[in-house]
């Protein structure tokens, strides 16, 4: 961005710093984060369990709420490296039996979850789950009531990070587009810091045309989802 900028000096490091390079460093941060959050569907930000990240985690008998968090009896993630959850990619497996055992679990509403398997006597039957429903923060919802002898696997999507340290990198940002974090800092920021329409301009065109080749790419497709019920 420096040299986009012809901005002089060399920045040796990017923690601590003051004047120009702090700003500089504050708004590839900031361009960062806000290209993360542009697409609510970017497939590079998605956690697979397929792919060796989502959710995995064990059922605790007569436990049908599992939060956030990373201890016993949450879903392994924490709050902090969460943003949503993608319901209709859960699968639930006898533990013992292995994904030979696995099928889809029903995505529902949480009203519905909690008229049908949160009231009266369902709430003391404990089986095999067959649904799920996300709760007010976040929650993993599970229905009927589980035994203890279940896994239950989903995808979701990361939240945002930033860098903070001299070796980060955006996280699983290809290289070929990384370049959209520096235009998209010069239209943001620092075009309009230093009334520059020259640098804005360049910002705008180069920024929209590297978008729009990567969201077609790894945008992430809107489909239907599952029956409720």
């Amino acid at each position: 961005m420096c040299l986009e900028c012809a901005i002089s000096g060399t920045m040796t490091t990017t923690v601590n710093q003051t004047g120009e390079f702090q700003r500089v460093t504050t708004w590839i941060n900031q361009a960062w984060i806000d290209i993360q959050t542009e697409r609510s569907t970017w497939t590079f930000m998605r956690s697979s369990q397929l792919s060796g990240g989502g959710v995995s985690f064990a059922t605790v008998s007569g436990q049908a709420i599992y939060p956030l968090g990373t201890g016993p009896g949450t879903v392994g993630v924490a709050e902090a490296d969460f943003d949503s959850w993608l319901p209709t990619t859960f699968r639930d497996q006898t533990t013992t039996s292995g994904v030979r055992d696995q099928f889809p679990l029903a995505w529902i509403s949480y009203d519905a979850w909690r008229d049908s398997y949160a009231m009266g006597a369902q709430q003391t039957v404990t089986t095999r789950p067959a649904a799920i429903a996300v709760g007010p923060e976040n929650e993993i919802c599970v229905g009927p009531y589980p035994t203890s002898t279940y896994t239950l696997t989903g995808d979701y999507y990361r939240a945002p990070a930033m860098m903070t340290a001299d070796a980060d990198t955006p996280t699983n940002l290809p290289a070929q587009y990384q370049m959209m974090i520096v235009w998209r800092a010069l239209r943001d920021a620092y075009g309009q810091y230093d009334a520059a329409p020259d640098v804005y301009n360049r910002g705008v065109k180069n920024y929209r045309t590297m978008d729009r080749s990567f969201a077609n790419r790894r945008g992430g497709t809107v489909t239907a989802g599952r029956a409720l019920c």
